[in-house]
């Protein structure tokens, strides 16, 4: 099997979807059914990629994100928000949390499975561990707080 991808949702279905599409273009599947058994899975496997559903029992895909993001062994892994909340707000926020890329429910699982060869593909380019660096830093640089991109300068 190739590259390794995490599935993370608290629905069977949509994991068994993806786990289809993903591994019929060569990649190894993992999955999880909720953030905690996510941050397990991390730990253990060390995926190349995430698909993390937002809202889930137990810890939901923002707090995952976060600790992903708090650890040094896994700051920076490429995650890609895959959610019911659709709104431009959600997306912004999910993409300002980190995220690499925010797909709303329903999706096209082949889609899905575009983004994440694209994504992978760049890793490859890029080397991991500098993919990370850029990544952080451009975080550290571009991100603007979703509550001044509502208010003028002068308030």
């Amino acid at each position: 099997m190739g590259k390794s991808v995490l599935v993370v949702d608290d629905e069977a279905d949509i994991r068994k979807a993806l786990r289809i599409v993903l591994e019929a273009e060569g990649y190894q599947v993992l999955e999880a059914g909720d953030g905690l058994e996510a941050l397990q899975m991390v730990h253990q496997a060390r995926p190349e990629l995430i698909i993390l559903d937002i809202m889930m029992p137990h810890m939901d895909g923002l707090e995952v994100l976060r600790r992903l993001e708090a650890d040094p062994e896994t700051a920076g892994l490429p995650v890609i928000f895959l959610s019911i909340l659709s709104s431009e707000m959600d997306v912004m926020h999910g993409l300002e949390q980190g995220a690499v890329e925010y797909i709303t429910k329903p999706f096209d699982p082949f889609q899905v499975a575009r983004t994440v060869r694209m994504m992978l593909e760049e890793l490859d380019r890029e080397g991991r561990h500098r993919y990370r660096q850029q990544l952080i830093e451009r975080r550290r640089r571009g991100s603007t707080p979703l509550h001044r991109l509502f208010h003028s300068p002068e308030e």
